[in-house]
């Protein structure tokens, strides 16, 4: 006799719950890494600050996982994102603004969480193999923006225009120039701006 086989039973409403809950733990990562670093931050810790246990926050993904994951959910308000930084729209040059706007917003909300991952990713291999994956990604999506604007040179030239861009909205440079430098959010915006502008019109011969 052959048992049938059990039918899976899917629930929107438990679904839906799981989302928040992992939303709430990442939130909750992505808030106690800012405030007391990556290494000072346990998966115990985590659990105890977000409300639930141990075993939701390991399903919820890695250590290293739930730091990218709030770093996302920080610049691009989706712990999922996969395509960070849409430097360069389809419209070319004239959207540069409104797109530097954009992307200098979400420099600014992951800024806190930035700097636990970069000093994480100093001292910890797994973490820096997320970061340098996270990187070579950025630069990817700023080379298919560019093609996809008319505006790549070609080449190898697309990845050097791309590296340039990419600095230039780094968080590096968003957090020497407003931090260090004392220029305002304001500032900084219309100054990348006209810095990718500018490296636009270089040609990167």
């Amino acid at each position: 006799m052959t048992i049938p086989e059990r039918r899976r039973y899917e629930s929107p409403v438990r679904e839906a719950r799981a989302r928040r809950t992992r939303r709430h733990v990442i939130a909750t990562a992505g808030r106690l890494f800012a405030e007391r670093g990556y290494a000072g931050t346990s998966m115990r810790q985590i659990a105890a600050a977000a409300g639930v246990s141990l075993e939701t926050v390991t399903q919820a993904g890695r250590k290293a996982e739930l730091l990218l994951a709030a770093f996302r959910d920080g610049f691009a308000g989706d712990p999922d994102a996969v395509n960070l930084d849409a430097l360069v729209g389809a419209a070319g040059p004239a959207d540069l603004a409104a797109v530097a706007a954009r992307v200098a917003e979400g420099v600014r909300r992951s800024l806190p969480i930035w700097r636990a991952f970069t000093t994480a990713a100093a001292a910890d291999p797994a973490v820096a193999a997320v970061r340098a994956d996270l990187a070579a990604a950025r630069r990817t999506e700023i080379v298919a923006r560019l093609e996809a604007a008319g505006l790549a040179p070609g080449g190898e030239a697309s990845g050097r225009l791309a590296d340039a861009i990419g600095l230039l909205t780094s968080h590096e440079v968003y957090d020497h120039l407003t931090g260090v430098c004392g220029w305002a959010h304001e500032e900084y915006v219309a100054w990348a701006a006209a810095a990718i502008e500018a490296q636009l019109s270089l040609g990167w011969a």
